[in-house]
């Protein structure tokens, strides 16, 4: 004759209900402190209640219909393999893959006022620097370094002619030093704009306001000493990059200005802890895209006539250029890409891992 299921489940948790409180208990002090807070017996208890305790919930999935008793052993048992699952095996070329073809342009579309606002401060003071410098020449030894100042633009220019005419024998040490000063000079802008995104935004503003006054001020010098051509042919193949890496990290400090100023009803670790997956992506991206312009500027800018004629340098800038705006506006991206840049979370070994306020 069949059993009362209703007896049956009385008895079934009168007699399993102990090692249930058991697990909790010892999950408790896992969550406390950690595995290591407990004894190697006690690491032992906790695997076999949670196995004993899964079985149990599989039976009373099957045989009862009771809501309370499944929720509270899923709820025990979701705790225990939380703790004691072994974490999945991440894949960060994968992760970066994600970020740059998808969550990195989703971010950028997703703050494309940001990016507007960065941009036109940068532009406002390019405009501003070149002003400035027709104004008052001297004003150029505020934006270089005086070993950068020791010979005019176009004397430049003609020794580096001159080097590439007799295959590089001509010394051209100082452009090289002054290439060098612009790249790494950059890289130092993108931090500072960024991490300066802590003062409420005000100092990322001036970083981008200086630094595009030093660039405006760079092309008026060049431009006025009949070298233009020279100038935007060397600075466009990566400058069609490294620039807008510029803004990138603008937005991305201003971004995290804007969490300064928004409401105090939640604390400032939680607003800023809520950007970290748009941030993270930015930050990738623009290191990323960085790489890829010092790349372009150790090689292809340094090649000039008349090896290499202006014009075509100045049209592989453009391509460049219309090729990085097609990619962040224009090419596909993921669905959840657009989820990822507002909270999302890092793709590892096939699954999505939650990034999320502490």
């Amino acid at each position: 004759m069949r059993q009362n299921p209703v007896v049956d489940l009385n008895q079934f948790i009168r007699i399993k209900r102990p090692r249930w409180e058991r697990l909790a208990y010892l999950l408790d002090r896992v969550e406390q402190r950690s595995l290591g807070a407990l004894a190697p017996d006690e690491l032992d208890e906790l695997f076999r209640l949670y196995r004993l305790s899964a079985s149990d919930l599989n039976w009373a999935q099957t045989q009862t219909g009771n809501p309370a008793l499944i929720e509270y052993l899923e709820s025990t048992v979701a705790r225990a393999y939380s703790l004691l699952a072994p974490p999945a095996r991440a894949r960060p070329v994968r992760a970066w893959w994600r970020i740059m073809r998808h969550r990195f342009p989703a971010a950028v579309r997703a703050e494309r006022r940001v990016f507007a606002l960065s941009a036109a401060i940068f532009v406002l003071g390019g405009l501003f620097g070149a002003l400035a410098t027709i104004a008052d020449p001297d004003l150029s030894m505020v934006f270089l370094p005086a070993e950068h100042l020791t010979e005019t633009p176009s004397e430049r220019v003609a020794d580096l002619e001159e080097e590439e005419r007799n295959g590089g024998r001509v010394d051209g040490g100082m452009f090289t030093i002054f290439s060098s000063f612009l790249f790494t000079h950059n890289i130092r802008v993108c931090v500072f704009a960024f991490g300066l995104g802590l003062t409420f935004g005000v100092g990322t503003a001036v970083v981008l306001l200086y630094n595009g006054a030093m660039l405006g001020c760079i092309t008026w010098r060049y431009f006025d000493d009949g070298v233009g051509e020279f100038f935007v042919a060397w600075v466009g193949p990566h400058g069609s990059i490294e620039l807008p890496c510029v803004v990138f990290a603008g937005a991305a400090g201003f971004i995290l200005g804007r969490a300064q100023w928004r409401s105090a009803r939640t604390p400032l670790w939680q607003r800023l802890a809520e950007q970290r997956p748009k941030l993270l992506a930015l930050v990738v991206g623009t290191s990323t895209w960085l790489v890829v312009a010092g790349v372009i500027e150790g090689g292809f800018s340094q090649i000039n006539e008349p090896t290499l004629p202006y014009p075509l340098k100045i049209a592989v800038a453009g391509l460049l250029f219309a090729m990085l705006m097609g990619y962040l506006f224009v090419l596909p991206v993921d669905e959840a890409a657009g989820r990822d840049a507002a909270g999302g979370g890092l793709e590892i070994d096939g699954g999505v891992t939650p990034v999320a306020a502490p």
